[in-house]
């Protein structure tokens, strides 16, 4: 069903909302060994049940003060190739610009959390950002920057404007979900993980409620015969940050032209997405989510126990 196009401000490029990343950081604490909980609530100052979701989104507010605008491209990672739904493809490093994007940004905070010589609060603001990052490198929105013709907003919202201007994430392509304005990349952060737990202002207590369902699926589910391929252990040669983060790109961008943006973005452009379309993206959320959470676990029990644990 198309609606009526509207007129609506694109955001910067995001990630998961607060319902997402959240849920990531409870769904690793769930498997973080021992040592890795001492080092962790040591480095955080906090001990209390959800002392990894309470800065879950800090790398968010951060690029947005003083001087933190220089992480704004460690969110995500700009592939070159074409744009979706006839091109996903993550080259790495090609498509990581010399400032850097969330590959290099994960391998980077792996090495100074690692560094025992820097200063205890360099260390603590690296472990921040592997929360974030480790998450954000799962939604799949988040790898699929197609390059953006600047296309004016008015021709944006018409079937003869080029697919290129689809990219940006896809913040470009502008939708509806339950007769709302808001753009893809909005929805798979904020819109469709909400509606899955049925919540409009999410609270920490439904991000661990989640997580606890997430968690049931990795113990005795359907995710339980997939964590060998969902954590790296850097125990195959050629392994390091870089190329085990590598691999989690290119993962989260093939989900985009198999399902997040599989058709034209014109045809996505000014359609109603809550209905099938959001029907469809749920397992791909879950898992999405679940897959963060035990890379999230698995690399920091790496970095303090020299084992995933998985």
């Amino acid at each position: 069903m198309r609606l009526t196009p509207f007129l609506l401000p694109l955001p910067g490029v995001v990630s998961w909302g607060l319902l997402g990343h959240q849920t990531v950081a409870l769904v690793a604490q769930s498997y973080l060994l021992q040592k890795t909980v001492i080092e962790v609530q040591s480095l955080l100052e906090d001990s209390s049940l959800t002392y990894m979701a309470n800065v879950a989104i800090w790398a968010d507010s951060y690029r947005n003060e003083p001087g933190g605008g220089f992480t704004f491209g460690y969110h995500f990672v700009n592939g070159q190739d074409g744009p979706p739904p006839d091109s996903c493809k993550i080259e790495y490093p090609k498509d990581c610009p010399p400032e850097g994007c969330i590959v290099s940004a994960i391998a980077n905070y792996t090495e100074r959390l690692m560094d025992k010589k820097l200063e205890r609060e360099s260390r603590a603001e690296a472990l921040r950002f592997l929360i974030h990052f480790i998450g954000d490198i799962t939604q799949p929105c988040n790898l699929s920057l197609a390059p953006i013709v600047h296309t004016p907003m008015s021709q944006r919202l018409t079937k003869k404007v080029h697919t290129e201007a689809f990219g940006a994430g896809a913040n470009s392509i502008l939708v509806y979900f339950a007769g709302k304005p808001t753009n893809l990349h909005a929805a798979w952060d904020t819109s469709i993980p909400n509606k899955i737990i049925n919540t409009t202002s999410p609270t920490t207590l439904e991000s661990l409620g989640w997580a606890n369902a997430i968690s049931s699926l990795i113990n005795v589910g359907p995710y339980k015969r997939q964590l060998g391929s969902w954590v790296c252990s850097l125990d195959t040669e050629g392994d390091s940050p870089e190329k085990c983060a590598a691999d989690w790109a290119v993962d989260s961008n093939e989900l985009v032209c198999e399902y997040a943006i599989d058709v034209s973005p014109e045809e996505l452009n000014g359609t109603e997405i809550s209905g099938e379309y959001y029907d469809g993206a749920v397992p791909i959320v879950v898992e999405q989510i679940a897959k963060g959470g035990v890379r999230l676990a698995g690399w920091l029990n790496l970095i303090f126990e020299g084992k995933t644990g998985f």
